[in-house]
């Protein structure tokens, strides 16, 4: 049996998932997480020693590089800067207030988290963020002075903005109107200004658009930005970018143009407006499908004092489909100032069945559920005009459909109440199983294909993702079932109930899985 590996210091080699963790956390300048990780795992001890000995080595040959961004480097003096105190840090970049000593301007120096460890992804990233930034002037754009590269580590030195974010502002609750309007009209007009110099910005947020002491928005973070002039595109099959504030194209790694930028947009208004984005999700991936599949709950629903021409213009920016959104970000400036001075601002545009499509989107297990049982009216209505002797056989089935329609929608409005939202699911899943029971029972309907209705009806709970709540539609199919055949009396096949209850537990087992799945992803 093959002995564990040993480190330099004699204790055993760490698991190779947890190098990889550590390693990402150092590169990410995750500070907590690299500490969390040491205490978890003491083995790390003796590789965290052989790093700061490689790092002393390389100071030894002249080249000294830079503390990861981990150790702070307050106080510090980096090439003409003197660096105070930590602004922020993102995914890629930690912000400093710094002064540069010649000069005596303060500015927003911006370091790679990563420093010397970054990936070259993450350097050549940084690299186009500031070619990006360094050519747009704009009133309302965080201006880049200077870049380049000291000691290994890759800066940018920026505007200092003497205020706070929208994401810091929009914790104390959403803007009112008036204002929202007129930080965003201010917003696209920058946007605007990006378009026509051939870049997209991808990746427009509340944290991304600073305020000054004025009041007066600065666009921000150029990390995802895309210059048309440079690269003449983005590969596709991609996702990068905050889900909550992202278009559908961007989370299915389509291609983009300047519509995705009108989305974000209609994003941040969304935001401004309710006090919480379009969309939202537990994880990652939850969030992107919402944003694939759903559709945004209308801002006066969440707040009943939000403009309607306001709500207009947001939800024209977030429509799924980029040619129904606002052409240009100029002309969701020139909306937002017309309601600004009063004027009368278009309705959007679309037919019936448009309609018809983002209400099923925006309330798709109500909407589905109506949807299949008015279809199931309309052939019972034709059977009945076919063959009227039947009218009597489906008058009390037609009556029962109406009645599950009914209440589908009632769970649903209940749901839209965040204090009943977390059981409508399970309201829905036992209703289900009720009706179909009943509805199969008036049919006579215990040895007719039909049956295998209850198999969907679990496959369908597994939309929202819970496996408790697919377990419970299980359960409850598999007791309409038996209540079915109890009400059949005897000469049931057996044969055919055990298929039906295989098919209900497959359907379950499945279900669940892929629930479990995506809820961890």
């Amino acid at each position: 049996m093959t002995a564990p590996m040993q480190t330099m210091s004699g204790g055993p080699e760490p698991d190779p998932d947890i190098l990889d963790r550590y390693l990402e956390a150092i590169q990410a300048g995750d500070a907590a997480r690299e500490t969390r990780l040491r205490g978890d795992h003491p083995g790390l001890a003796a590789w965290t020693a052989c790093l700061r000995g490689l790092d002393d080595l390389a100071s030894s040959i002249g080249t000294a590089p830079v503390q990861p961004a981990g150790d702070s480097l307050t106080g510090r003096r980096f090439g003409p800067f003197i660096v105070g105190p930590e602004l922020g840090r993102g995914g890629m970049g930690v912000v400093y207030r710094a002064e540069h000593a010649d000069l005596g301007r303060e500015v927003a120096l911006k370091l790679l988290a990563a420093g010397v460890y970054a990936t070259p992804e993450q350097r050549r990233r940084f690299l186009a963020e500031a070619r990006v930034a360094g050519r747009i002037r704009h009133p309302h754009v965080v201006a880049i002075h200077d870049a380049g590269e000291r000691d290994g580590q890759l800066y940018c030195a920026m505007d200092l903005v003497a205020g706070t974010d929208l994401a810091t502002r929009l914790r104390t609750g959403p803007l009112p109107a008036r204002q929202a309007a007129e930080i965003l009209s201010t917003v696209a007009g920058a946007v605007q200004h990006l378009h026509d110099n051939g870049i997209l910005h991808r990746d427009l947020k509340p944290s991304n658009v600073l305020i000054d002491a004025g009041g007066s928005p600065q666009l921000a973070d150029f990390g995802l930005a895309r210059d048309d002039r440079a690269d003449g595109g983005t590969a596709t099959g991609t996702v990068l970018g905050t889900p909550e504030y992202m278009p559908p194209e961007q989370a299915a790694g389509r291609s983009l143009d300047h519509r995705a930028d009108v989305y974000g947009l209609g994003a941040v208004l969304y935001a401004l407006l309710t006090g919480r984005p379009p969309f939202s999700g537990a994880t990652r991936l939850l969030a992107l499908m919402n944003v694939l599949e759903r559709e945004p709950v209308p801002p006066r629903r969440l707040r009943t004092n939000v403009p309607v021409p306001l709500e207009r213009i947001c939800l024209r920016c977030l429509e799924k489909d980029p040619a129904r959104r606002y052409a240009t970000a100029a002309a969701v400036a020139a909306d937002l100032e017309a309601w600004l001075r009063g004027d009368r601002v278009a309705p959007p545009r679309g037919g019936p069945l448009h309609r018809l499509g983002r209400v099923v989107r925006r309330y798709p297990a109500a909407g589905f559920r109506v949807m299949g049982i008015l279809g199931t009216l309309c052939v019972v209505a034709v059977r009945c005009l076919v063959a009227p002797e039947a009218i009597d056989f489906y008058r009390p089935i037609a009556v029962g459909l109406a009645f599950w329609a009914t209440c589908t929608v009632f769970w649903e409005w209940l749901g839209l109440r965040q204090a009943a939202a977390r059981w409508t699911g399970y309201a829905f899943v036992l209703t289900d199983a009720v009706f179909v029971t009943a509805l199969l029972v008036l049919g006579r309907a215990a040895e007719s294909p039909l049956v295998t209705v209850h198999a969907v009806l679990v496959a369908a709970s597994g939309l929202w993702l819970d496996r408790r709540l697919v377990r419970v539609a299980a359960a409850a199919s598999l007791a309409g079932y038996a209540a079915l055949l109890a009400t059949a009396g005897p000469g049931i096949r057996w044969h055919i109930a055990a298929i039906v209850a295989l098919l209900v537990a497959c359907a379950a087992a499945i279900s669940g899985f892929q629930a479990g799945r995506l809820r961890r992803g």
